[in-house]
């Protein structure tokens, strides 16, 4: 059966099968959608929260992910960002980078990952735009309302903060210390990787208590980078004294030791959960409003007035984390 190529078709053809799946239909109060090149939005909140992620697809493609799968996952990246500043997701637009080489049907199935997250996070498609491209890439910019009037920045966070981590940790750090041909085999690492998630309830959580927070940033390139850059931002270690959620059967293989759980759960990316440095006195507020939601979390230790970095039981944590430009690099 011959198959279709993307190359065999126009530009405009293959702009109409993306838009056919994916962008949304105009909303109460709207007037511009597809095929204008732009949008007009009524706000939901009196501050704008906006980000933008890019990917290859290569780079977010696993042994065990499907070409849906890759799509689900680079819009939940974008979502994060949003949520972790309080930010209520709202809209996204993305644009796709094709080569003629792609067959039709691939990119159907990766824009219909794209589709299926957007449904899930209850994000509005409101455009993008589709090149020619000598690899497949995806960029996705997400639009968030928030009533914070300080959302709080990946900086801030001050001596006697304490640390709270929501999501579970380890699944990509088991891939990453023992290689993708022996992770294939735990079906318990595929299931937490396949379609990571994130929690939109955790907007709500912020902005309603950004006084309290001192700092955020959501875990999309590993638990210990996203620990080590609050604290370089903010000129503090952080005192390490327990390890986050993380799967039952890490800790069977841990045994429940802390230190090993550390060294699977630091390492790793995409598990999209949120990194909260909490004022003490706001603690139990914040922690009830994720019992609420049902998130999980853990307080994973506290700010200390110590030189930047991670330490536990005295000593310096070494930082790992994956660099688009140079692979795996350590001591950061």
């Amino acid at each position: 059966m011959l198959k279709l190529l993307v190359g065999n078709l126009t530009e405009d053809e293959i702009v109409s099968i993306i838009a056919k799946k994916l962008v949304s239909r105009v909303a109460l109060g709207e007037h511009l959608t597809y095929p204008d090149d732009a949008r007009d939005l009524l706000p939901r909140a009196p501050r704008i929260v906006v980000s933008m992620d890019a990917y290859t697809v290569n780079s977010l493609m696993l042994p065990w992910r499907t070409l849906s799968d890759v799509g689900w996952s680079a819009l939940t990246g974008a979502v994060s960002d949003v949520v972790v500043k309080g930010g209520v997701p709202h809209g996204c637009l993305i644009a796709l980078g094709v080569p003629p080489s792609m067959e039709l049907s691939h990119l159907e199935e990766l824009v219909d990952g794209i589709s299926d997250a957007a449904k899930y996070y209850d994000v509005r498609v409101l455009g993008g735009d589709t090149n020619k491209s000598s690899e497949a890439w995806i960029a996705i910019s997400v639009v968030g309302f928030t009533t914070a009037r300080v959302p709080p920045s990946r900086g801030g966070m001050r001596p006697g903060d304490v640390v709270i981590v929501t999501g579970t940790y380890g699944a990509m750090g088991y891939a990453v210390e023992h290689g993708f041909e022996r992770a294939v085999q735990e079906k318990w690492v595929i299931e937490y990787t396949k379609r990571p998630k994130t929690r939109t309830e955790i907007s709500y959580i912020v902005e309603n208590y950004y006084k309290a927070i001192d700092a955020s940033m959501d875990v999309s390139d590993g638990l210990g980078y996203t620990l080590y850059t609050m604290s370089n931002l903010s000129g503090r270690g952080i005192i390490i004294k327990e390890a986050p959620r993380t799967p039952e059967q890490l800790v069977e293989i841990c045994r429940a030791e802390t230190r090993c759980l550390l060294k699977y759960a630091l390492v790793g990316g995409e598990e999209y959960g949120a990194v909260l440095g909490v004022k003490q006195g706001w603690f139990k507020a914040i922690a009830s409003e994720l019992e609420y939601f049902n998130i999980p979390f853990a307080v994973v230790g506290e700010v200390s007035s110590s030189p930047p970095g991670l330490y536990f039981n005295g000593e310096k944590i070494p930082v790992k984390r994956y660099d688009q430009f140079k692979a795996w690099t350590q001591n950061i």
